[in-house]
């Protein structure tokens, strides 16, 4: 596993998996996500090199990408 340049948590974090679970923290390494998981999990992740983010409760939402148009003439 690669190592967590960041790591989010203390959150409220909706995940896109086929249940929708929701979990606590996440870690991301480049433009990837490497892991999500309890903040206990995540923080394992990390080095002295990495950014600890705390959400402090907040809620974290998949990107929402809504691409079409009602255009009337």
């Amino acid at each position: 596993m690669r190592e967590a340049e960041f790591a989010y948590i203390n959150g409220n974090i909706y995940t896109a998996d086929q249940k929708f679970s929701r979990v606590s923290a996440f870690a991301v390494s480049g433009d990837r996500f490497i892991a999500a998981g309890t903040s206990e999990e995540i923080r394992k992740l990390c080095t002295g090199n990495t950014k600890i983010v705390d959400l402090e409760g907040r809620t974290v939402l998949p990107g929402l990408i809504d691409s079409h148009l009602h255009v009337h003439n």
